[in-house]
């Protein structure tokens, strides 16, 4: 995740959950001993559905036959001090695959992890792998804030 100054405002994110046969895709970088979901940062004057679709197509090899929203997770990580020092809004989307079986990554790895698995993995941002353990997005509750 990239730092940035509160002045200049939250960075926006886009990430897929990719479903099938009842499992999620979680990928890991090569350099990170982490997983998380697929996707990544929006660029400016980017839409946001572009992005994610991007980051599917340049991270896995895949594409998207749908996108459906699912939330927005507010993010804040604290390095030092008192204040948080990264500030994301996270949004979240439903993706179905062209052709899941498909998926692939050059670097790192993807992989297909059940609630289970989804339980022991290290999981990155926390606060979204907690939101996600603890039932998921619902369209009851679309806005997931910063927890304490």
């Amino acid at each position: 995740m990239t730092t940035t100054s509160p002045a200049l405002g939250p960075l926006v994110g886009v990430y897929g959950l990719v479903g099938h046969d009842e499992r999620l895709l979680v990928v890991r970088d090569p350099d990170a001993t982490a997983y998380r979901l697929p996707g990544g940062l929006v660029r400016a004057g980017e839409a946001v559905e572009d992005a994610l679709r991007r980051n599917l197509r340049t991270g896995l090899d895949a594409c998207a036959a749908h996108l459906d929203f699912c939330a927005v997770v507010e993010l804040r990580e604290q390095y030092a001090g008192t204040q948080p020092t990264v500030f994301e809004l996270a949004l979240l989307f439903d993706v179905t695959l062209t052709d899941p079986s498909a998926v692939r990554v050059d670097h790192g790895e993807a992989r297909w992890a059940t609630d289970i698995e989804l339980g022991h993995l290290d999981l990155r941002p926390s606060a979204l792998a907690d939101r996600l353990r603890s039932g998921g997005p619902t369209r009851e509750q679309p806005w997931w804030p910063a927890l304490p």
